[in-house]
């Protein structure tokens, strides 16, 4: 015997009216989360680059991609044998090289838009861009860093007024670093 088909009650139209916003509530919901999402992932590389703003300018400055650079070696002979160069100016490794180029040109291009930042908040910045700014370079730029406490200490501020600096600037550097590109993560 064949069975009935189920009945189905209809939806009336004041609740597909409440599925419907709860379905939209929810998709604006997941929509800001993806955004907030990408502006902490920047903000985050942004951060990033600051943390290690002094190693990449060690290693621009102190790698070694070319043999004649190194100091004699009796080893590096050795080396340089086994694999048939027998002339240590010849002997190099392009992939070194061809990094330390890359992290000169972001270095490079760093320290212009750092400079480019300090300059914007002592000309149009108000004190706190201006701290803003000493905050960033004395916990990332200067040659002996300071820790947040030191930093809340100099600036006569909370060492959570230390984080929020930072990630105000990195907001801000977002954009110089990365153009239009670093507007989309705002």
């Amino acid at each position: 015997m064949a069975k009935k088909p189920a009945s189905y009650k209809r939806i009336d139209d004041e609740a597909i009216q409440e599925i419907t916003r709860c379905v939209i509530d929810t998709l604006r919901e997941e929509e800001a989360s993806l955004v907030q999402a990408r502006h902490d992932r920047k903000r985050a590389n942004i951060k990033l680059l600051l943390r290690r703003y002094r190693d990449i300018v060690a290693h621009v400055e102190d790698a070694v991609y070319e043999a004649i650079h190194l100091e004699d070696d009796l080893s590096l002979q050795d080396i340089l044998e086994l694999m048939g160069g027998n002339r240590r100016s010849e002997f190099r490794v392009d992939s070194i090289r061809e990094n330390v180029a890359t992290a000169r040109v972001i270095i490079g291009h760093m320290d212009r838009m750092l400079e480019s930042y300090r300059e914007s908040c002592e000309r149009h910045g108000r004190e706190e861009d201006r701290r803003r700014c000493r905050v960033v370079h004395d916990a990332f730029i200067a040659a002996s860093p300071l820790t947040v406490e030191e930093i809340a200490l100099k600036e006569n501020i909370d060492r959570s007024t230390v984080y929020r600096d930072i990630d105000a600037a990195a907001d801000k550097l977002a954009v110089l670093f990365f153009g239009v590109y670093g507007l989309k993560f705002l």
